[in-house]
């Protein structure tokens, strides 16, 4: 069985290690192999020769779409193929993703909860599946509560810090600035917060951020990041466990799985009426309020 990843140029992709310890968990269970393909190569059979020579039973596809020749024909080979998150949809392709837009709904509801009522969103390009479910998810979010998306809050940026921070500067930029930016990675919402603060604003005084991903990078800003958490080693497993019932039985319908994701709340937050420390716990956010067990919700 092989893993084909995307080239990484800038830095590692948040989920990958978890992804992959989960598909290595799932292999070595079954007394499977695992073989990285990391080559970077543009002629379109690359993956496919390179499958064939080594004998390779199934695919496993992260950070790729199905326009992508080289992806295309492998699908088309024949060869068992299962896709993650940002693969796309092709006959006969398994999908495993993480619920991208249950978790931007989340964000949006958590952010409306604190008391935030001019809520921006950073999203990736709508070439990518993952930032059109995102981004669709934001968009109920603030259906919800009863609030308007203006054009100009809908910023677009690639999944890297420069282009978070590019993008948050857009949004300062404003006659009326956001008080909460929902961001589509941690990456790019730490690349806000740069911007906020070089701006000479206060991270979550002036305008709070969550992101997405729940990467390790989210707990060593100040203040920590409130984000979404994406169970990547189970999405590891499922992608393999689907990949290998496709081999045993050829006839097996292609996986098709969406894995919950989990609102984690981290520091402190300025709401309408009072600070509210969480100090690192977690916290259930929803609208209307809170429970009678719960702390009250908090976002950065």
């Amino acid at each position: 069985m092989a893993t084909i990843t995307w080239e990484y140029t800038d830095s590692p992709h948040p989920i990958f290690l978890g992804l992959l310890e989960g598909i290595k968990s799932r292999l070595r269970a079954s007394g499977c192999d695992l073989l990285l393909f990391t080559t970077i190569d543009t002629d379109p059979d690359t993956y496919l020769r390179r499958c064939r020579d080594d004998g390779v039973s199934g695919v496993i596809l992260h950070g790729f779409t199905t326009d992508d020749p080289r992806v295309s024909r492998l699908v088309q080979s024949g060869i068992p193929c299962v896709g993650v998150d940002d693969i796309g949809l092709a006959p006969n392709l398994g999908h495993v993703s993480s619920d991208n837009v249950g978790g931007a709904l989340e964000a949006v509801r958590h952010l409306g909860a604190v008391g935030r009522r001019r809520i921006a969103t950073i999203h990736a390009p709508l070439s990518h599946v993952v930032g059109g479910e995102r981004l669709l998810g934001f968009r109920i979010g603030l259906e919800e509560l009863g609030l308007p998306c203006p054009p100009e809050y809908l910023a677009e940026a690639d999944f890297f810090l420069y282009d978070g921070e590019r993008a948050m500067e857009q949004l300062l930029a404003l006659d009326e600035r956001p008080d909460a930016v929902f961001a589509a990675s941690d990456v790019m919402a730490i690349g806000a917060m740069a911007a906020i603060e070089k701006a000479g604003l206060r991270v979550p005084d002036d305008i709070a951020v969550v992101g997405y991903d729940d990467s390790p990078n989210a707990i060593l800003v100040s203040p920590q990041l409130t984000t979404i958490r994406q169970d990547a080693p189970a999405q590891g497993i499922a992608a393999a466990d689907g990949l290998l019932r496709m081999i045993v039985d050829s006839a097996a319908n292609p996986i098709e799985l969406v894995v919950p994701v989990e609102l984690i709340v981290r520091g402190i937050v300025r709401n309408e009426r009072h600070d509210i420390d969480v100090s690192g716990r977690r916290e259930r956010a929803f609208r209307g309020g809170v429970s009678s067990n719960q702390s009250p919700p908090s976002a950065k």
